[in-house]
């Protein structure tokens, strides 16, 4: 038998997403993800408990820049595992915020990590 959550009125209650991982193939190192310049792509792997859909959203640094956010890609959960990722080709110099967005049932949570090119 499963052990379901459930509310006061018995019904069932779908949990929450949670990101247990976000990480790339290049090493993070204080939340900054230094990307060398001749690199043509990356791939970014997350692990979510109660999540269908991950988003990916490259974001300016700035203040305020949600609006210019650009999605470069999605995955959608398509067996029974909790592991989502992306492989991402690179067009330009980088200096922006990467976040993943993992979208459950009735609810969302995001997590972010700098992005940046080095020589």
């Amino acid at each position: 038998m499963l052990n379901l959550p459930i509310d006061a009125n018995s019904k069932y209650v779908q949990s929450s997403p949670k990101i247990e991982k976000f990480y790339t193939n290049i090493p993070i190192t204080e939340n900054w993800i230094r990307v060398p310049e001749e690199t043509k792509e990356i791939t970014i792997y997350v692990e979510a408990q109660s999540t269908e859909t991950v988003l990916y959203w490259l974001i300016p640094t700035g203040t305020g820049q949600w609006g210019e956010r650009k999605l470069i890609g999605y995955d959608i959960k398509d067996d029974g595992d909790n592991k989502f990722s992306l492989v991402w080709q690179i067009e330009r110099p980088l200096l922006d915020h990467l976040e993943v967005q993992a979208l459950g049932e009735n609810a969302l949570t995001n997590e972010l990590l700098n992005i940046i090119s080095t020589p």
